[in-house]
C-alpha cells in the first residue's frame, strides 16, 4: 500500500461526524501512517439545539467503544442521568401502563449499558473531548458545503466563504438537511415534514412542587399527543420537557418565520401561543406534576422533526452519506445509536477494503446497512403514528392495548440493544489490489 498522505473530508460535526472521526482514526491509523481527518461544520459554534436525548444500551456501548463514555462520566451531573426504564403513563387517568425496560433481567443492563438521558450539546461536547486527544483529526467550524468535484482520484468540496477542501474521500454526515446529499449526491432527495414536532422546554426542577410520579424518564400521553418528563443531569437539577404533537405544517412555517424574523415582542407572542398549545392539550391532566408544567413552564420553542423516505442514493464514487443524512426517520429509542452504528460499521468495511476501490467499500457497506435502516424506518413510523391526535374512544383502546404491545415489542428491543457493530460479520474481499 502506498505510504502517501491519505484524507478524509467530513461534512457535518453533529454525532455522525464526530463519531465518524473516532471510528476512522482507531481503525485506519495503524494501516495509514499519514491519516488526516478534516470535520468541517456549518455552524460557528457546537449547536445548543435539540435539548436532551436519550441514549439506548446500545448506544452506551457504542460510545464506550469510541472512548465517549469516559469522557460523559468525567463531566460529573452534566454527563446526563442514568435511566433503568422510560415509564409510560396515562395523562388522563394518571395510571402507569408500562415501561421500556433499560436494565434487563438481572438489573445491570444489556450486556452492561443501561440507558442515559442527556442534553445534546453536552454529549457533543464530550465527543468533542474525545476528539480532540486525536493527533490526527482536526474540526473546522462555519464551513456552509455548496458544491463539490469529483474527480477519479481526489474529491473537492466547496464551501459558501469560497474556502474549499481537497480529499481523498467525503463523508456527508450533516443531518436531515444535509447539504452534502442535495448538492454532492441525491439532489432529488429532499426531506419531508412528518406532521409532528416537538414543543419543547428546559427548566429548573425546582420549580415544580408537586413531588415527581416518575425516576428518571416517563412519556405522559394523552388524545393531543405525548409529553415526555425527563431529568438530564445525575443532580435531577435540571428537566426537559417536550410534548409530542400534531402540527399542520403551515402553522409550523407560520410559528417559525414568527419567532427567527420577528421582533421580541413578535417572538414572545409566538412563545405564548406555545404555551396556550400546551395547556390545552395537557393542562387538564390528572397528574399534578403535569398540570403544574403547563402553568409554571414559559420558555417553549418549537422543534419540528423530518424524515427521509427509504431509498434513494447513499453514495458517489467518492462520497457516502452516514446518519441522518441518508436516512432520517420519525424518531425512535434508538435514534443516536443508527448514527453511532452507522460510523463503526462503515469504519471496519474501510478498514478491511483499504487495498480495494472505494467504490467497493461503498458497496459492502450498503449491503450491510440498508434492511437494518429500511426495517428500522418502518417500526419507527409505525410508532409515530401513535403520537397523532386521537379520539376519546381511540384513545382509551390504545391506552387499554398499551401493555400488550409494550410487551410485544420488548423481545425487539432486546434484540436490538445487544446489537453490536463492532461484530457485525463483514465479507472479506475477493481479491487484493494495489492503493487506491
Amino acid at each position: 500500500m502506498s505510504t502517501n498522505p491519505y484524507t478524509i473530508l467530513i461534512l457535518g460535526g453533529g454525532i455522525a461526524g464526530i463519531a465518524s472521526a473516532l471510528a476512522l482514526s482507531k481503525k485506519l491509523s495503524p494501516l495509514i501512517p499519514d491519516l488526516k481527518i478534516v470535520v468541517y461544520e456549518l455552524r460557528d459554534v457546537p449547536s445548543t439545539s435539540g435539548g436532551a436525548i436519550n441514549l439506548t444500551p446500545v448506544a452506551h456501548r457504542h460510545l464506550d467503544q469510541l472512548g465517549v463514555l469516559e469522557e460523559l462520566r468525567k463531566m460529573g451531573p452534566e454527563g446526563g442521568v442514568e435511566v433503568d426504564e422510560i415509564e409510560i403513563y396515562s395523562s388522563q387517568t394518571g395510571k402507569k401502563m408500562g415501561t421500556v425496560d433499560f436494565a434487563g433481567k438481572d438489573g445491570k443492563g444489556y450486556g452492561g449499558y443501561k440507558g442515559r438521558r442527556i442534553m445534546r450539546i453536552c454529549l457533543q461536547l464530550a465527543m468533542m473531548t474525545a476528539m480532540a486527544k486525536l493527533s490526527n483529526v482536526e474540526m473546522v467550524f462555519g464551513k456552509k458545503v455548496v458544491g463539490g468535484i469529483e474527480t477519479e482520484k481526489r474529491i473537492t468540496v466547496y464551501f459558501e466563504d469560497g474556502s474549499f477542501a481537497k480529499g481523498d474521500m467525503a463523508l456527508g454526515c450533516d443531518g436531515v438537511h444535509s447539504a452534502t446529499r442535495t448538492t454532492l449526491v441525491d439532489p432529488d432527495r429532499a426531506s419531508e415534514y412528518t406532521g409532528i414536532s416537538f414543543i419543547q422546554a428546559t427548566m429548573k426542577s425546582e420549580t415544580i412542587e408537586s413531588p415527581a410520579h416518575f425516576k428518571a424518564t416517563a412519556v405522559n400521553r394523552s388524545r393531543h399527543g405525548a409529553l415526555m418528563t425527563t431529568y438530564c443531569d445525575s443532580d435531577r437539577e435540571d428537566m426537559f420537557v417536550a410534548a409530542l404533537a400534531e402540527v399542520d405544517e403551515d402553522r409550523l412555517n407560520s410559528e417559525i418565520c414568527r419567532y427567527q424574523t420577528g421582533s421580541l415582542k413578535t417572538k414572545n407572542a409566538a412563545v405564548k401561543i406555545l404555551r396556550e398549545d400546551i395547556q390545552n392539550r395537557f393542562g387538564n391532566s390528572t397528574i399534578p406534576f403535569i398540570r403544574e408544567i403547563t402553568d409554571k413552564c414559559w420558555d417553549w420553542f418549537l422543534y419540528p422533526v423530518y424524515q427521509l423516505r427509504p431509498g434513494g442514493k447513499w453514495c458517489t464514487e467518492r462520497v457516502m452519506l452516514l446518519g441522518d443524512a441518508a436516512h432520517a426517520m420519525p424518531p425512535k429509542d434508538e435514534s443516536a445509536a443508527y448514527a453511532l452504528d452507522d460510523a463503526i460499521l462503515f469504519a471496519r468495511v474501510l478498514s478491511l477494503y483499504i487495498h480495494e476501490p472505494l467504490t467497493e467499500a461503498f458497496r459492502v457497506y450498503e449491503s450491510l446497512r440498508r434492511k437494518t435502516i429500511d426495517d428500522a424506518y418502518k417500526a419507527a413510523s409505525e410508532n409515530w403514528a401513535s403520537n397523532k391526535e386521537s379520539g376519546r374512544l381511540a384513545n382509551m383502546f390504545e391506552e387499554w392495548l398499551m401493555p400488550w404491545n409494550l410487551l410485544r415489542e420488548k423481545k425487539k428491543s432486546a434484540s436490538a440493544w445487544t446489537f453490536d457493530a463492532m461484530a457485525v460479520e463483514i465479507p472479506r474481499p475477493n481479491r487484493a489490489t494495489s492503493s487506491r
